[in-house]
């Protein structure tokens, strides 16, 4: 029977070979220790952008065009 390892790095064992890849870049670039950190920040800048803010909630937005100007009968 095999030992199991005391610590197993989660996120290199939930994200594929490329994106773990991609995190190690970002922590080498940015000075980050842990994976977990570059993660975080990484998930913040994807959700908040550089601006700060979500985009708008789509729920009750219509996708017709809006009406400009007056209304003219066919």
């Amino acid at each position: 029977m095999s030992v199991r390892a005391a610590f197993r790095n989660e996120v290199k064992t939930r994200v594929e070979d490329p994106v773990y890849d991609g995190i190690q870049a970002y922590k080498n670039l940015h000075g980050i220790d842990s994976d977990s950190a570059a993660v975080a920040r990484i998930l913040k800048l994807f959700l908040f952008g550089t601006v700060g803010t979500l985009p708008i909630n789509l729920v009750g937005v219509s996708s017709m065009p809006a009406q400009n100007g007056a209304k003219v009968a066919a």
